[in-house]
């Protein structure tokens, strides 16, 4: 979805440059453009990311004000990551996590990619086994994404501190540095 309205929005601005009151109007459609597919929560390093609620799989509701004034954790993945392959299994990989660092953190899932059956995602979700939240962010027909992020390299681990600044935003399954760093934060009991 996102690659295609980066080329949409190439294609303005290729096909828009024949005199001045038709840049201006395509300027305008390009503000319109990058506006309306704007981040709501913007989850980049650096970033503070703006409150937000959504619904979980298992029916009750995520509330990131929540964790004001505590580190917290955010894992987002492609749906496809629901399977384990031959070389990686991410829901293991995310339990073990929250197994060895639940207590400290509080962690939430955010399940991204398409879907053309709604339940058939949800009892997906459900069948993994995660043992904390997950939200169920697919988009399909009649289905649009419960929370627009940024994240577009996934699997993606995202800690967010006490002061709701994005301080890690790592991609990619089984990496030591995201562990390195809550070893850290634990055993510096900064939490």
């Amino acid at each position: 979805m996102k690659k295609f309205i980066f080329a949409n929005l190439m294609l303005l601005v290729l096909l828009g440059c024949n005199g001045e009151s038709q840049e201006k109007t395509q300027a305008d459609k390009m503000k319109e453009i990058i506006a309306a597919n704007r981040a709501d929560v913007d989850l980049l390093l650096g970033s503070s990311p703006k409150k937000f609620s959504a619904k979980t799989v298992d029916g009750s509701t995520f509330n990131s004000a929540e964790h004001d004034g505590k580190y917290w954790i955010v894992f987002v993945y492609q749906n496809s990551y629901l399977k384990k392959s031959e070389s990686y299994d991410l829901v293991a990989e995310l339990n073990a996590l929250h197994q060895k660092y639940g207590n400290q953190f509080p962690m939430v899932g955010i399940v991204n990619g398409f879907s053309d059956d709604a339940a058939t995602m949800t009892k997906s979700i459900a069948d993994a086994k995660f043992s904390f939240k997950q939200i169920d962010n697919t988009q399909g027909p009649g289905k649009d994404e419960a929370i627009k992020e940024n994240v577009y390299c996934t699997p993606a681990k995202i800690l967010i501190d006490p002061k709701g600044k994005v301080v890690y935003n790592g991609c990619g399954g089984k990496t030591e540095t995201f562990d390195v760093l809550l070893d850290s934060l634990v055993q510096s009991k900064k939490l």
